[in-house]
């Protein structure tokens, strides 16, 4: 059984849990508090201070995209890369796409406009301390706030922001058209990276408003998460720090 280090609400932790859930690996979590991996306490796990982190045996795999090949080469099947290159590089291409710019709508949106921080910040701050939870909740927005505006989308007005988002469903819409997924005819890593963005955009107001505009990719949406959904299992063996 593997062991993910994990930020629960973190995108690219969904995105890894419906890998292994898709690939049918056994795993089991452990939930790390921000403050702690912010703090280096789990420095020898992650230099970084970022999660999520694999450990699969004596190997241990940071980022989500390297874990993501890393499944793949260890559980082949199901296949989450194409066999064709073309489409294998488009896979590439919208996984990257998905991580470095889908992903700043959803800090922004979600983490940073006030009536959406009020219901996710709490949420990322479950598995702190009491005391340290009340402590961080009015800053974890400023900080998130500064990351985005220091990389541009968090230094535009909400309207350009939601209007941008909105393009990007377009063009997922059209790469869609009338097919069941992203890249060829079978769920790819592509479907999976996207998703993972969208189902947290999906979280702000906003973003959830654009989907519903968008029957296209609300339909995708479904049966993305459909082929990944991880059940609730009262019986899981998580660990929580």
């Amino acid at each position: 059984m593997v062991l993910l280090y994990q930020f629960e609400i973190s995108p690219f932790c969904d995105k890894v849990r419906r890998i292994l859930h898709y690939k049918e690996v056994p795993y089991r979590v452990v939930e790390i508090p921000p403050s702690e991996a912010a703090s280096g306490r789990w420095k020898e796990i992650s230099p970084t201070g970022k999660f999520p982190v694999l450990e699969d045996g004596s190997t241990r795999i940071l980022d989500s995209t390297d874990i993501a090949r890393h499944l793949e080469a260890r559980h082949p099947s199901p296949a989450l890369l194409p066999a064709d290159p073309r489409d294998r590089a488009l896979v590439h291409v919208l996984e990257d796409w998905a991580d470095e710019s889908l992903y700043f709508f959803e800090m922004t949106m979600r983490l940073s406009w006030p009536q959406n921080a009020a219901r996710w910040v709490p949420e990322l701050l479950r598995a702190e301390k009491p005391l340290v939870r009340r402590l961080m909740q009015p800053v974890v927005p400023r900080i998130v706030s500064r990351t985005t505006r220091s990389q541009g989308l968090g230094r535009k007005d909400p309207e350009t922001v939601v209007a941008e988002l909105g393009a990007h469903l377009d063009a997922i819409a059209a790469l869609l058209g009338d097919g069941p997924w992203l890249v060829g005819d079978a769920l790819s890593l592509a479907d999976i990276a996207v998703y993972a963005q969208l189902f947290c955009i999906a979280g702000a107001v906003e973003g959830a408003e654009a989907i519903a505009a968008r029957p296209v990719v609300g339909a995708w949406m479904e049966r993305v998460d459909d082929a990944t959904h991880i059940p609730a299992d009262p019986a899981a063996a998580d660990a929580h720090a």
